[in-house]
This record gives structure tokens, sequence and C-alpha cells, in this order.
């Protein structure tokens, strides 16, 4: 008799191997969402987002000024997709916009609701413009990485549990900018997905992986796609603390993926007790979970 810990073990390494369970037949569906911010010269920054899955295919690029962040040009090219037309759609608009904190709201009034692929990924390209800057304090104006690393703090104490809990911090962020230094390359991210459907339920894995961590996640669903387990590992992280971030992830068990909304998820597992980057991730599971429902 196999036990729930033997049957996970077994769920795991089927996942791996790319077999189904003896008394399902499997679909597979998959996602992959690549950050990567790099210079084209002192004075500029390309930050690029590149969105692939089983439903879609994208690319949303912003450049933006090295010492200010601010946006020059932006622009959107879809390859594939079964909700908006493909093409190339450049936003002017966005131009003299900083690409920081709370720009969110400036993107969505500019970009309008009928370009939600969008939206996204331009927030993306922002995102890892806004990562990238711990590669250029100096050029931000701060004296050394810690003064910058400490109005980081400051200004994010909400966002996660290590920023919030700082007193529980042990490492040294410093330890990022150890070795080479960055003269081309920035910043990375990725976020992978896959989700397993067959006829009993399904199985979701992912890793978020980007210059400062990697973290896996497994999320086990019913046929209704409500969780009924959910569980991560920290692989690479920056700090012990950033392992008590995941205490919300249980959270989940008895919510519809299909069904969950993004401030939903936040609320759950991101805020000052839970990790940001978890919350993302499981919303891209959420919209690759709604898409294989809606085109499966």
């Amino acid at each position: 008799m196999v036990n729930d810990r033997g049957r996970e073990q077994q769920d795991t390494q089927q996942l791996c191997s790319g077999e189904a369970r003896d008394d399902e037949v499997a679909e597979h569906f998959n996602l992959v969402q690549n950050v990567i911010v790099n210079r084209l010269d002192d004075k500029t920054l390309l930050s690029q987002c590149s969105y692939l899955s089983s439903f879609q295919e994208a690319s949303a690029w912003i450049t933006a000024n090295a010492a200010d962040f601010v946006i020059r040009g932006a622009g959107l090219e879809v390859y594939r997709s079964t909700d908006e037309q493909p093409g190339y759609y450049g936003f002017p608009e966005l131009a003299g916009l900083e690409a920081y904190l709370h720009s969110g709201s400036n993107i969505k009034n500019i970009i309008g609701r009928d370009q939600q692929l969008a939206r996204e990924l331009i927030s993306e390209c922002v995102k890892g413009i806004i990562q990238a800057e711990f590669f250029l304090y100096e050029e931000r104006g701060y004296p050394t990485q810690q003064d910058y690393f400490d109005h980081w703090c400051a200004i994010n104490d909400k966002t996660c549990y290590t920023f919030s809990h700082q007193d529980e911090v042990e490492g040294d962020w410093s330890q990022h900018a150890t070795g080479v230094k960055r003269k081309c390359n920035l910043f990375n991210r990725s976020h992978v997905l896959n989700f397993e459907k067959g006829d009993n339920g399904g199985i979701v894995s992912g890793t978020f992986i980007d210059t400062y961590h990697e973290i896996n996640i497994l999320l086990r669903l019913d046929e209704r796609n409500v969780v009924l387990d959910a569980r991560a590992a920290h692989v690479r992280i920056p700090d012990k603390v950033c392992v008590s971030g995941a205490a919300g992830l249980p959270k989940l068990v008895g919510h519809s993926l299909a069904e969950m909304k993004k401030k939903e998820i936040i609320y759950l597992v991101g805020h000052r007790d839970g990790c940001i980057h978890l919350s993302e991730l499981v919303y891209d599971a959420c919209r690759l979970i709604r898409a294989a429902g809606a085109n499966g």
C-alpha cells in the first residue's frame, strides 16, 4: 500500500519523466516567462520580457535611462494568442514615465483594458529594471550598497517577509555583487510552469529563478482545480528568513485556482508576512490553468 508521501514521490518522479499515472490520461500545458535587463550603452537600459506558453507567444520591451529610469520607448509584439490580435504595438505615451515603484497605475491608465497582455509584460519589464538597480546603486546616487539596501528595506517593508522582518535577517546582500562586475547583463528572471491535467485532477509544478532566488512549488489539484496541497522548496535564496515567507502558500488549499484573482493571491501568499515572488508564480499558474480550461 502506498501512503500519501509515497504517492507524492511517485507523482514527482512521473512528472519529471513526463509519464502519466496509470489510472489517468494526462495532458501537459507549459508556460515560460523570461525577463532580461541589459545595458545598451553607459546611459541606456533595455528590459525585455518574453512570454511563451501552450497558448500564447509575445515579447515586450522598454528602454530607459540608466541614471533616472525614465522610459524612452516601449513596445509589444504578439506572435500567437488566443485572446489578442497578433502584431506590433508601440506605446510612445509611456515615454517620460519613471520605470520604478508605483508606476503600475500610470501604465494601466495609458494602456487600455483591451491590451491586458501588454499591461502585464511591460509591467514585468519595469520590475526587471527595479531589480537591476542593485547593480546601478552608484549611478542612482547611493554612496554604498548598504545605503541602497537600507533605502530599499524602508520603502518595501510591506511587500514580503524578509523586508518586514529585518531583525531576523542574518546574511548580507552584498554577496550578490561579488565576482565578475556586471557590465552588459544586469538581471535575469524566469517563471517556468507545467500543468499536468488528468481525469482525476492535476499537478502544477513551477520554478521561480532569478539573479537572487531559486524557488520551486508543487500544487496538487482536484478535478475542479481546487488546491488539495501546496508546497514550496527554496533552492537558493538571499537569506534563510525567506523560507518563512512561504508560510502563506498552504492558504491556497480549498481555493479553485481557475477562479482566483491576482489581489486574492497576493492577500493569501504575499504581503508583509508572505513572498511576492511566490504570489507571482501562483498567479501565472492560474493564468495557465484558465487558458487550459478555455482551450484544452
